[in-house]
């Protein structure tokens, strides 16, 4: 192993403990190990905001990792795990540059800020039918898997032109969560369960994208396969894009939803400040929620050459995790960066959506969701409080943390 790779200080990584108050040891990495190797997770580690960010404007770090697992198995495996690379490829076009410029200009006007307002009435009778469907049940709610993952997978679903009566909502979280795995550890039975979903995923969706073809549906859907696209996907392709959407599309939307909710509980005063401020903080609140504890923890990136950051060299071919929870924490940017300030003047600068050429597209509607959901549980339900002593979080990645549940009294609120 080049000398290099070998840590002045060694970081447990993999400690339990430290999914749960991981920010102590990336403060100490940040200032003494920003660019650290962890032999444990056979990948580089940066924490600092400017190095993060650098490199994820960098064309020499491609943005396509997961595919290493696969491709490190026997090739029996390869073999039986063939479906999963093609399609986690094809998402976006993120292999090449080229198809990814193409895939951007065909989308990214159904993304524009205009186009996402739109939405707004639809995504407020989603959150208002979820809640009172919610509340039906009883005065306890689990916000999470009541109304923060099926209000997000619906307007994904929504977006893509599926028709609610079309769609099992139960379902295709299901399959989304299953297929979620790739993006974990990618440990050979997390890759074979995560195929499973796509391929499951994907057979549902391939008759809504043959009625795409035939110009009987709108969305994204028609965007990619309906008369007069400019993209020239094949249907196989049209479903891997809608499999993206239905995953990543989803998935980090649902979490900083709850994430946000519960960063309120723990801060009550914050709280105060918004609805005394009657809630015209809320975008700004928003960000500082993607700063202070945002839905993706890391992002991973491969180095297509050696790469020199702050004297180290990263080496062709190695791993890159950028810790966007160690970046969105750097005192160098946010002045009192462990303090949770829903009127921060510099939560605008967090990294959550990431930046450069694969900055989430998407990012104009979670915000929509985001103030849409807060709004409406807020002021619905204004008494709304906690109904468990401890949060219920659950550990996934690299120093990754979501809420498996979060049940709240409602007050009796309608």
């Amino acid at each position: 192993m080049p000398s290099q790779t070998v840590p002045e200080t060694w970081f447990d990584l993999q400690h339990p403990d430290l999914y749960r108050a991981p920010h102590a040891v990336l403060h100490e990495m940040r200032r003494t190990a920003p660019v650290y190797f962890s032999p444990e997770l056979d990948s580089w580690m940066l924490t600092r905001h400017d190095d993060v960010s650098g490199v994820l404007r960098d064309r020499r770090f491609h943005t396509v990792e997961e595919y290493k697992k696969i491709d490190a198995l026997p090739p029996e495996e390869q073999r039986e795990l063939a479906p999963l690379r093609r399609t986690f490829l094809e998402w976006g076009g993120r292999d090449d540059p080229a198809a990814h410029e193409v895939f951007l200009r065909a989308l990214k006007k159904h993304f524009t800020p205009r186009r996402v307002a739109e939405q707004r009435p639809v995504i407020e009778q989603m959150t208002d039918r979820l809640c009172s469907a919610a509340v039906e049940r009883g005065d306890v709610v689990d916000v999470v898997n009541d109304v923060a993952h099926p209000l997000s997978m619906s307007v994904v679903c929504h977006l893509l032109g599926l028709r609610r009566e079309d769609v099992d909502l139960g379902f295709v979280l299901d399959q989304s969560h299953a297929i979620a795995q790739l993006l974990e550890m990618g440990e050979p039975d997390q890759l074979r369960r995560s195929q499973e979903g796509m391929l499951t995923l994907g057979a549902f969706l391939a008759p809504h994208v043959a009625a795409a073809r035939r110009g009987e549906r709108s969305g994204l859907l028609a965007a990619m396969a309906g008369p007069g696209t400019p993209l020239r996907y094949t249907d196989s392709q049209v479903v891997s894009q809608g499999i993206m959407f239905t995953v990543v599309g989803y998935h980090t939307t649902a979490n900083l939803l709850a994430n946000g909710l519960q960063l309120l509980f723990d801060h009550p005063e914050q709280r105060r400040a918004l609805v005394e401020d009657d809630l015209t903080g809320l975008p700004t609140a928003f960000d500082e929620m993607m700063r202070f504890h945002g839905p993706v923890s890391t992002i991973r990136r491969v180095a297509l050459e050696d790469v020199t950051v702050r004297g180290r060299v990263i080496p062709r071919g190695a791993t890159v995790l950028l810790a966007l929870l160690a970046a969105n924490r750097d005192p160098e940017v946010f002045t009192a960066p462990d303090e949770f300030d829903v009127r921060r003047s510099d939560a605008h600068r967090q990294l959550g959506f990431t930046t450069g050429p694969y900055s989430c597209m998407g990012q104009a509607l979670a915000r929509l969701e985001g103030e849409v959901f807060f709004r409406i549980l807020l002021t619905r339900w204004p008494d709304l409080a906690p109904a468990d002593p401890e949060p219920d979080w659950t550990v996934f990645r690299p120093l990754g943390k979501e809420l498996a549940t979060l049940r709240v009294r409602t007050g009796g609120g309608a």
